[in-house]
C-alpha cells in the first residue's frame, strides 16, 4: 500500500484537475472563496494572485515531473524552476505593497516549501497492493 499525498494525487491527474478548474463550477468556487477574502481585505487581492500562481506553478512543476517519470528526489530541481518562475511575480507584488527590499532566495525557499508542504499536508487513503 502507498500513501500519496494530494499534491502527488494532482501531479499523477493533472488533466482531470486543470479540466475542474476550468470548469464553470470550479472557476465558480475560486471565485466565491476568493471574493469573500477580497471583500473582507482589499489588499490581500495580489497576494491571492501570488498565492495561485506559485501554487500553479508547484503544480504544473510536479506534473511535468510525474510525467518525465522523476516525481521523485527531484524536489530541488523543481523547487528551482518554480522558483524562476513566480520570482517576477513576488517582486511586482512586494512592489506593489511599498516594500523595496527584494526577497532573499532563504525567504523565496521558505515560501516555496510552505506552499508545498500545504499541499502535501492532505495525504489520500492507501491504495491496495497490487497482487
Amino acid at each position: 500500500m502507498s500513501v500519496k499525498t494530494v499534491l502527488d494525487k494532482i501531479g499523477a491527474d493533472f488533466k482531470g484537475v486543470f479540466t475542474f478548474l476550468g470548469s464553470q463550477k470550479g472557476r465558480a468556487l475560486i471565485a466565491t472563496g476568493e471574493g469573500l477574502v477580497e471583500a473582507v481585505a482589499p489588499g490581500a487581492t495580489g497576494l491571492i494572485n501570488l498565492a495561485n500562481t506559485w501554487l500553479t506553478e508547484i503544480i504544473k512543476s510536479q506534473a511535468l515531473a510525474t510525467a518525465a517519470g522523476q516525481s521523485s528526489g527531484s524536489g530541488t530541481q523543481q523547487a528551482a524552476a518554480v522558483l524562476n518562475a513566480v520570482t517576477p511575480q513576488a517582486l511586482e507584488f512586494l512592489k506593489a505593497q511599498g516594500i523595496t527590499s527584494a526577497p532573499t532566495t532563504a525567504q523565496l525557499q521558505t515560501a516555496n516549501s510552505a506552499l508545498v508542504a500545504f499541499a502535501n499536508a492532505f495525504t489520500l487513503p492507501a491504495e491496495p497492493a497490487k497482487p
